[in-house]
């Protein structure tokens, strides 16, 4: 029995290990970041597009995703903005990555946990 035990604990650790993997991927060329509802790239994604979202509570499309990003992948050579405002201003963060990927958990890393499930508007833009 104590062997059955202990074997069960063994499963829970290792199951609790594997739900927190990052399931962050490569960000395609075709977008300039990705955001995610949940950290470790989980949850719903919404490509971000060079450009610029606002996220107003008016639109029915983008309002969903109002105060709901948990997560960041950048793509490389690409730098995204994140505000607190839904008009672009207003508390700002951003992310950039170099010559590969990055993967920002915005809960995670103390220079964005402010913005965790508080992005309402994105700037994104990458180098020619």
């Amino acid at each position: 029995m104590l062997k059955f035990a202990i074997l069960c604990l063994c499963f829970a650790a290792v199951s609790a290990i594997s739900l927190r993997r990052s399931k962050c991927v490569t960000v395609p060329s075709n977008v300039c970041a990705m955001v995610y509802d949940d950290g470790g790239c989980r949850g719903w994604k919404l490509d971000i597009q060079e450009g610029e979202v606002m996220f107003k509570w008016w639109d029915p499309v983008y309002y969903w995703y109002r105060n709901d990003i948990e997560a960041v992948s950048v793509r490389a050579g690409c730098t995204f903005t994140g505000f607190d405002d839904s008009s672009l201003n207003g508390e700002s963060m951003t992310v950039r990555a170099g010559d590969k990927d990055r993967h920002v958990t915005l809960n995670d890393e103390d220079d964005f946990e402010d913005f965790d499930e508080n992005i309402q508007s994105i700037a994104c833009t990458c180098r020619r």
